[in-house]
């Protein structure tokens, strides 16, 4: 008859086996990394900012890295969507994301539950550019800069509207009216480019995008002005617009654009995915290119990126939920355009 004892150390010992052989084919796995197709997944549409950027790198990865990478786009609910099938995926090193560090920590305080914990459920890679937000408004609108607009915002209540595409800026804008006391509309539109056509034609007032966009804007746009960009220098691109830490620096930063991974990525796949970024970043059409579509190039660091999503969780959170809750009711009830 055999023992209970037996078969609790057979149990154990393939159990162990499972284990060990997990952790063989996980060495194996990172020495032959990559030997198939690599996904970079993207929180927009194609076209969209994120989805330029990883076109940008797409190539030269290839060459890097001596296996297909291909662009996939995963929008929907402020990059909800793509982070939670990036959280789900194997973490192999043949799926990962370009993040938005601002988008994402925004939409973790959309809903009342965040679906998940930045902090914990990715695996940092490497930190590449980062980006501005930029405000630009209706030349009815007086002022040189946002805290003027701001200020005839305050004067005037509920008579200025800024366009509401997606909670960034949507955050951003209710943030610094709340600091001055300015009472604005919001009104929702599906695409950037629907809300800067919207900013020229004056059915809106304001509108906080990235730099690239206004900038087309201001040169199309009859009137249109740039009265802001974020950080705490002026855009080496547009040095007559003031920095928001000229006026309203508390509540404007910039954030970053960076490749993440699944939780539990192996450190040598990681390394590889980071060394190839940073290789394609000393290439001069890359960093061009990086900087036509918006962005200041600034390779980083895992650790780096880490500490970035703590700081914007801790500092910017409990304002963020106050926000959004003050703003929920604070629309002009006009359809999505």
């Amino acid at each position: 008859m055999i023992s209970m004892r037996f078969l609790l150390c057979i149990a154990g010992t393939a159990a162990l086996a499972v284990v060990q052989s997990q952790a063989w084919a996980q060495s194996a796995d990172s020495s032959r990394y990559p030997d198939r197709l690599i996904r970079i997944m993207t929180t927009t549409q194609a076209g969209g900012g994120q989805d330029r950027v990883a076109r940008i790198l797409q190539g030269p990865l290839q060459k890097l890295l001596g296996q297909p990478v291909v662009v996939e786009n995963i929008p929907g609910a402020q990059g909800i969507i793509a982070t939670q099938n990036l959280i789900r995926a194997q973490p192999d090193g043949y799926r990962v994301m370009l993040m938005n560090t601002r988008q994402q920590f925004t939409s973790g305080f959309v809903m009342e539950k965040a679906p998940y914990d930045l902090s914990k459920d990715i695996t940092p890679i490497i930190p590449f550019a980062y980006f501005r937000l930029a405000v630009i408004a209706h030349p009815t609108i007086p002022g040189k800069d946002l805290l003027d607009v701001l200020q005839y915002a305050k004067a005037n209540p509920n008579k200025v509207s800024y366009a509401n595409v997606g909670m960034s800026g949507h955050l951003a804008m209710a943030m610094a009216a709340r600091k001055v006391g300015a009472e604005m509309l919001a009104v929702p539109y599906k695409t950037g480019g629907q809300a800067a056509t919207a900013v020229a034609a004056g059915e809106v007032h304001i509108y906080t995008t990235d730099v690239a966009t206004a900038l087309l804007s201001a040169q199309m746009g009859k009137g249109v002005r740039l009265v802001a960009v974020s950080g705490s220098t002026r855009a080496g691109e547009a040095p007559l617009a003031p920095a928001f830490s000229e006026s309203i620096r508390p509540y404007f930063s910039t954030g970053s654009l960076a490749l993440v991974g699944p939780p539990g990525m192996n450190p040598a796949v990681v390394e590889k995915i980071a060394n190839a970024v940073r290789q394609a970043m000393t290439q001069t059409e890359v960093v061009e290119a990086i900087r036509t579509a918006g962005l200041e190039p600034d390779v980083g660091d895992a650790a780096a990126l880490r500490s970035e999503i703590k700081e914007l969780t801790a500092r910017w959170g409990p304002d963020a939920r106050e926000i959004l809750a003050l703003v929920e009711g604070k629309t002009t009830g006009a359809p999505q355009k």
